[in-house]
């Protein structure tokens, strides 16, 4: 136990008539007890993906594949539904491919997860940067990045509130491959060092490019009603306001 984790269980407490309202599993698994995974194949490295939910799992659908090819993957994830939808995704890759539910960053809950999962470099989509996790994978020597990182103008205003305890864990960090400027600039400035901070786009113009519109159910009698050529590239706009058209 450390003084991280003194602050956590005060605020638990505090917090639980609001997370409690809704059902959650697996709390063995949210304390780090997901289960031994299957030995390292031999000379093969271990990439483990963290994805919070639906979304961050939906974003990896083009980079699992690329990386199974080469190295085994663990994918945490730490909502149910986004449990689920990453088992439907990517369950049945293979050997090559798991899937497990993410520990709440208790330090003892996050050294049985790392234990168990024995990853060699840790990938956190969008954010997800906890103090403990981070701290663990650096003690054991496991480098740790953001992908398609995001960090949205109202998640900063509490981020840099907290600036002065959070930055040396983003400090941490290998490197932080985000989706634009503003983002980068937040997590330059949240202590991600400017040299290791790129812009790479949003990965989910990855996924849309595997997914194209004829393995869409009715998608092709609603083109031909809305009289659009499947052929040719379409553009949407959506949520727009007057004059942004």
């Amino acid at each position: 136990m450390n003084l991280l984790d003194l602050l956590y269980i005060p605020l638990a407490v505090v917090t639980a008539p609001i997370w409690a309202r809704k059902g959650r599993s697996g709390w063995g698994e949210r304390f780090g007890r997901v289960g031994a995974l299957p030995a390292k194949a031999v000379g093969r490295r271990r990439i483990m993906l963290h994805a919070v939910s639906v979304g961050e799992v939906a974003a990896l659908r083009h980079l699992v594949p690329l990386l199974t090819a080469h190295a085994e993957v663990v994918i945490s994830v730490t909502t149910d539904t986004g449990l689920a939808r990453a088992r439907e995704l990517f369950g049945a890759i293979g050997p090559a491919c798991h899937v497990v539910r993410y520990p709440l960053d208790f330090s003892w809950s996050v050294g049985r997860f790392l234990r168990a999962v024995e990853p060699d470099a840790v990938a956190l989509v969008e954010l997800e940067v906890w103090p403990n996790f981070i701290r663990a994978c650096e003690a054991r020597r496991v480098p740790v990045c953001v992908i398609n990182g995001r960090l949205s103008a109202r998640s900063f205003r509490g981020y840099r509130k907290a600036r002065r305890f959070l930055a040396p864990t983003f400090g941490r960090l290998a490197f932080a491959a985000v989706q634009d400027e503003a983002y980068a600039g937040r997590f330059e400035f949240m202590g991600v060092d400017p040299l290791r901070c790129f812009l790479t786009g949003s990965m989910k113009w990855d996924s849309a490019r595997i997914e194209p519109a004829a393995e869409v159910k009715g998608s092709d009698a609603l083109a031909r009603e809305l009289g659009i050529d499947s052929a040719r590239p379409l553009i949407v706009a959506g949520s727009t306001g007057p004059g942004e058209e």
